[in-house]
Formats: C-alpha cells, sequence, structure tokens
C-alpha cells in the first residue's frame, strides 16, 4: 500500500529483517529502530531480544517522523548531510 501511494506509511514487526528486505526490494524504505524504543503492546512474539515495530515508508524523512510518533518522542526535522567524506 506504501508503494503503490495508498499509504504514507506502514507498520511492520522486524526481527530478522521483516520490515527491511520487504521495504528493499519494493523501493521504500523500512526501518528497526533499537529494539524496546517502540512499546511492542499487540505484537507477536518471536524473539524478546530481537523484536522491533518498526516504519515502513517512501522515504528516510517519513520513516523519521513515523519513529518519533511511535516512540512518543517530539518530531524533529532531518538535516541533510554530504556523503563525501
Amino acid at each position: 500500500s506504501v508503494l503503490d501511494g495508498m499509504a504514507h506509511g506502514a507498520l511492520g514487526t522486524d526481527t530478522g529483517g521483516s520490515c527491511r528486505i520487504p521495504a528493499a526490494f519494493n523501493g521504500i524504505v523500512g526501518y528497526k529502530p533499537t529494539q524496546r524504543r517502540v512499546p511492542l503492546d499487540g505484537a507477536v512474539p518471536l524473539s524478546f531480544s530481537l523484536d522491533s515495530i518498526g516504519p515502513l515508508a517512501r522515504s528516510v524523512s517519513c520513516c523519521a517522523i513515523l519513529d518519533a510518533v511511535l516512540a512518543n518522542e517530539p518530531i524533529v526535522a532531518l538535516k541533510p548531510r554530504p556523503v563525501k567524506g
């Protein structure tokens, strides 16, 4: 739905790549936050030490906003950094 433009973002659970790998195959961004950054309430546990709930979106900026909302933190604008160096 994110790839087709039907949604701005989506949630996924990630233990061993379940957000990041599908995102990579579809040309979107998938992000696995640090374990326990986002509450796991309602998620089905696979590995208590590795499970995370992370966003999938069309850009890094959209993922950062979703991550901040999920972690109940203020939304901070990302600052571009040069790749060189």
